[in-house]
């Protein structure tokens, strides 16, 4: 996901290039698991300050279901739209000062939207915070309704399964014995607001 800009630079402002994405983004981040390579369209278009980067992009990630917690295959699609800033002159290699371009500070010196000194463009950073910006916080799995799905349910009837001595019997004796004397105290109130 890197492009050299150097002669698009030099072009007149509106020059564009497109690409077709076909990536492999199983290094981008240890903390995403990608199923299928990311795919879609990219266009560099010459804008004033450096280069307009533009695309429709799509990739299936492994997530974990947030009721399950089994993994599953979500897929991701994103648009993406983020101007990048030479840091040197393709011409003449000269430095250029971020007060040359127009621009918050912010994205003036953000290192992920910056064409590095070898005019190499690259989108990898954008791609990431976008895919983390797309996944849902809490992921769920094919099924709508929880009871429907057999690992949710199985889930539950191993926490039941090991909560089962608490369920079983009466264990008001144990759970008195085990209080802690800090929380006797408390113990007492509780038991004098059921009495009322």
């Amino acid at each position: 996901m890197q492009y050299n800009v150097s002669q698009l630079l030099q072009e007149p402002i509106g020059s564009t290039r497109r690409f077709e994405l076909d990536e492999d983004i199983s290094k981008l981040d240890a903390d995403l698991t990608p199923v299928t390579l990311l795919t879609g369209k990219v266009e560099l278009l010459r804008i004033h300050s450096g280069v307009l980067v533009t695309g429709d992009l799509t990739v299936t990630m492994e997530v974990s279901c947030s009721r399950c917690l089994e993994p599953v295959p979500m897929q991701v699609s994103f648009h993406l739209e983020e101007s990048f800033h030479p840091i040197t002159d393709v011409v003449t290699g000269r430095f250029i000062p971020p007060q040359e371009f127009e621009g918050s500070e912010e994205e003036l010196m953000d290192p992920a939207l910056i064409i590095d000194d070898h005019h190499i463009l690259d989108i990898s950073e954008i791609v990431r915070q976008e895919i983390w910006l797309t996944l849902p916080m809490y992921p769920g799995c094919i099924w709508d309704d929880p009871a429907s799905c057999p690992n949710f349910a199985k889930r539950i009837q191993d926490m039941k399964d090991v909560h089962a001595d608490l369920a079983e019997g009466d264990t008001d004796a144990d759970e008195t014995e085990a209080i802690d004397p800090r929380w006797a105290r408390l113990l007492s109130l509780r038991e004098q607001l059921e009495d009322k």
